[in-house]
């Protein structure tokens, strides 16, 4: 990828949704007081990109076992595919890559836990990674919980970009829409979270320490 492009997203699944620039508003979800005069709500909201699932998807979990609604058909989930997509797949990919194409949903071990994939794959430049998150400012689902995670996409790239879900409601439908963004991708430099960046100095209260250095300098008060 060129040195001076932070991300870049690959559409290879051709009917998935482009990735869209994260909006300050949270697509207008944003109380309009915070939206007026909260500068960081806006920041983080607007920090990053959208991803969408590949496809609509409705799920079902009875506490125990996933469904999957294809077809109009409930079908235990195991692991879903794209339409059409794996022949795409195999006809573009090179041999070793043959029968390989990422799927749609798979089911992990935890219960009620399914991975989403958004039809993209994602990569970044040396040094960056991305942050797979939940869209910011947006008042989820109470019928699952999204997980969060930090893909180095530097090294393990292109990546497939998915969306790990906990099933939490039994015996409803869970229905994810192709146009409503399933995550929110933000890139973080490595060093932002490694070992050295979890450096800190602490004080208590607003006395002068041991040593005698005040709590707070004259630059801080």
């Amino acid at each position: 990828m060129q040195s001076d492009t932070t991300v870049k997203f690959h559409r290879i699944y051709p009917a998935a949704v482009s990735p869209m620039r994260a909006d300050k508003s949270a697509l207008g979800l944003m109380p309009t007081m915070a939206f007026r005069h909260c500068e960081p709500m806006r920041l983080a909201s607007s920090f990053g990109w959208y991803a969408f699932p590949a496809e609509e998807v409705t799920l079902r979990w009875n506490g125990s076992d996933v469904f999957v609604k294809e077809d109009g058909q409930w079908q235990p989930l195991v692991r879903s595919e794209l339409p059409g997509f794996s022949d795409y797949w195999n006809r573009h990919a090179p041999p070793d890559l043959v029968d390989l194409a990422p799927p749609f949903l798979t089911r992990l071990q935890l219960p009620g836990l399914v991975q989403i994939w958004t039809g993209l794959l994602c990569s970044t430049r040396p040094g960056w990674s991305v942050l797979v998150r939940p869209p910011s400012n947006m008042r989820g689902s109470f019928l699952y919980s999204p997980s969060e995670g930090i893909i180095e996409t530097d090294r393990f790239q292109p990546c497939p970009l998915f969306m790990n879900i906990q099933l939490v409601a039994t015996d409803v439908d869970i229905h994810l829409p192709k146009l409503v963004p399933l995550l929110q991708v933000q890139p973080l430099l490595r060093e932002t979270y490694g070992d050295a960046a979890h450096s800190i100095q602490e004080s208590d209260g607003l006395e002068a320490q041991e040593d005698g250095t005040p709590a707070l300098s004259p630059q801080e008060w």
